[in-house]
């Protein structure tokens, strides 16, 4: 009978966590200091956004091994909207762009994590193509990962022999769960991307928001002219000298 009900627990808690895991938030967007209130996404017809193949309900991949893939909705919209809300809040940061019109392409977005019991990778893949005005197009490129040992293999062997679980826990702090690396890689890319797209917009780094306040400047004293002498009598010349 207490072999029964410390199965049956054990497999609950089993089951709780790989529900746990499955259950995985996306929250990409861009971190921003000084970050202004948002209204609306302003209407850009002169402004071509596309991302290829893009799925609004599917942001991400995550493959847990014992689970099927499954696609990862991002709880602040798709890449589409994402890009539109940054022009349209950030909009002296991308001036030609705004003024001119142009291009952003997106070829390719990946945002993966791979569970293969032994070890976890979870990368990030971005190729956008940027136009500004009819100038000419340039590629940006961008991919970065995080390779890993937390997984659900491990997860699973912490469970049931108990003393991995000392190390798993800790290390699982270390390096972030899967969701943790998900949201800051694709932050990172975004990050990334909008750096690039300032710099081709012709942002120059100054704005009313970020503009650091000066110091009043210290008043020079200005020099006085030496003041005009009235003319010496010379017999008070010769006492003065005499002395």
């Amino acid at each position: 009978m207490f072999f029964r009900i410390r199965i049956s627990s054990i497999l609950l808690l089993l089951s709780s966590f790989f529900v746990m895991g499955c259950g995985i938030s996306l929250r990409v967007y861009r971190p921003f200091p000084n970050e202004t209130s948002f209204e609306f996404v302003k209407k850009m017809d002169h402004i071509e956004i596309k991302v290829k193949e893009e799925n609004r309900m599917k942001m991400a991949t995550y493959d847990g091994y014992f689970v099927s893939p499954e696609g990862l909705p991002n709880e602040y919209g798709p890449l589409t909207y994402l890009i539109r809300k940054e022009l349209s809040m950030r909009g002296n940061r991308y001036p030609l762009l705004l003024d001119r019109g142009g291009k952003i392409l997106v070829d390719e977005f990946q945002l993966v994590s791979l569970d293969r019991c032994s070890k976890n990778l979870s990368f990030v893949r971005l190729k956008v193509r940027i136009q500004i005005g009819s100038g000419p197009e340039e590629v940006f490129s961008y991919y970065d990962e995080i390779d890993s040992r937390v997984t659900n293999c491990y997860l699973t062997g912490s469970i049931l022999t108990v003393v991995p679980l000392l190390w798993y826990v800790p290390y699982n702090g270390f390096r972030g769960n899967r969701e943790d690396q998900l949201n800051q890689l694709g932050r990172n890319s975004l990050s990334e991307f909008f750096a690039r797209l300032e710099v081709l917009s012709g942002y120059n780094g100054s704005s009313p928001v970020e503009e650091v306040p000066q110091s009043e400047p210290v008043p020079t004293k200005q020099k006085q002219s030496p003041a005009k002498q009235e003319p010496v009598d010379p017999k008070l010349k010769e006492i003065m000298e005499s002395l």
